[in-house]
């Protein structure tokens, strides 16, 4: 939902939480594993015992993709929902691996029927979102938008496309909803896989595809930036999550982590850097998020069947350490002294000391 701030504009109404009291995790976190170079580890839980899971790690809301929580199974899976005491905070339509229609794209896809079908997909989901779910965020994950070698799409209309897309969807809820039942749009972007190049790829591309839609329409549009997405374009996180809180775009999170320039690994947040961690912690309390804190990570191959939520408990544990860290040995006017006199070699130490604890 949105309302008008003393300036006039539109602007998201998230309800607010003390940070590391609520958590959100998919329930495509929970599963029993398998892919293209490891086996199927672990029984398929029913949604009921999912969510459950999740519980037990510590969430407090779920998300949803549309192949998991089909429209016409909402009101079922609403009701487990409330069975279980959680809410859905996020949904998303799957743009990616939905059916051949999205091999070239979706919104900035070349092919015209394509981006006509992410549009009415969409448009789906959200009417599900909003009516069903009663969610708090739609997320718009860049998924099969990009390109994968030379000459493949023309740039300048892949973005444009992107952001005509964007709009047509916006318009089209504040038509259907009003400006108070809308869902705020939040793009995640991310820089490769599964295609080659990814569009947008960043923040920043995602704050330029949002400047390309009409002024009326990108109030309505924020970000979700996760952290390995972030390192798989080479971005520091913190520093993607400032960019957004800048803009006033910071709508929702989607944290983990991953070892690089790499894949997308989904590991559990803190574990490969925990001084990415504390920083991304830190982060979220300097720039004032207050919404629920997004988990997107994936059990480890190795994860027995009583681990299946286990990569998202232990993220949630690991926040909430940085989140005692940063509140218990960070001085705010001890870090703002040594970043105002630029002293680089005490800004060192001083991370390396309060991350270890020791003096």
């Amino acid at each position: 939902m949105f309302a008008k701030n003393d300036s006039g504009v539109w602007t998201p109404v998230f309800a607010k939480y003390d940070l590391g009291t609520a958590f959100a995790a998919g329930i495509w976190n929970v599963g029993p594993g398998g892919g293209r170079f490891a086996p199927v580890m672990r029984p398929v839980l029913s949604l009921e015992e999912t969510l459950s899971e999740l519980k037990k790690a510590g969430c407090t809301h779920v998300e949803f993709h549309d192949t998991e929580a089909e429209p016409e199974d909402a009101e079922k899976i609403m009701a487990a929902v409330n069975n279980a005491g959680m809410q859905v905070w996020m949904c998303t339509a799957n743009l990616f691996k939905r059916g051949p229609e999205f091999a070239s794209g979706n919104f900035g896809s070349p092919v015209a029927q394509s981006r006509a079908e992410a549009v009415r997909r969409t448009k789906d989901y959200i009417r599900t979102g909003i009516e069903v779910f009663h969610a708090s965020v739609y997320v718009y994950w860049n998924g099969s938008n990009g390109y994968g070698g030379p000459m493949q799409v023309n740039y300048r209309d892949m973005y444009r496309w992107t952001a005509e897309g964007l709009s047509e969807v916006v318009a089209w809820m504040l038509e259907e909803y009003g400006p108070e039942r809308a869902l705020p749009i939040a793009i995640e972007p991310k820089p490769n896989e599964p295609v080659n190049w990814g569009a947008p790829g960043d923040c920043g591309e995602t704050l330029a595809i949002i400047s390309l839609m009409p002024q009326e329409y990108r109030p309505f549009v924020g970000t979700n930036l996760e952290t390995c997405h972030a390192h798989m374009a080479g971005k520091r996180f913190a520093a993607e999550l400032g960019l957004a809180a800048a803009a006033d775009k910071l709508f929702y999170v989607h944290l983990n982590s991953g070892t690089g320039l790499k894949y997308d690994e989904d590991l559990a947040f803190g574990d490969n850097d925990f001084g990415v961690a504390v920083e991304t912690v830190y982060a979220l309390m300097e720039y004032g998020y207050s919404g629920v804190v997004g988990i997107d990570v994936q059990p480890l191959n190795t994860d027995t069947p009583d681990q299946q939520a286990e990569s998202v408990a232990r993220s949630i544990r690991n926040f909430r350490r940085a989140l005692t860290i940063c509140r218990e040995r960070v001085n705010p006017d001890e870090l703002n002294a040594l970043r105002s006199a630029a002293n680089r070699a005490g800004l060192s130490d001083w991370f390396a000391r309060i991350t270890s604890g020791m003096s």
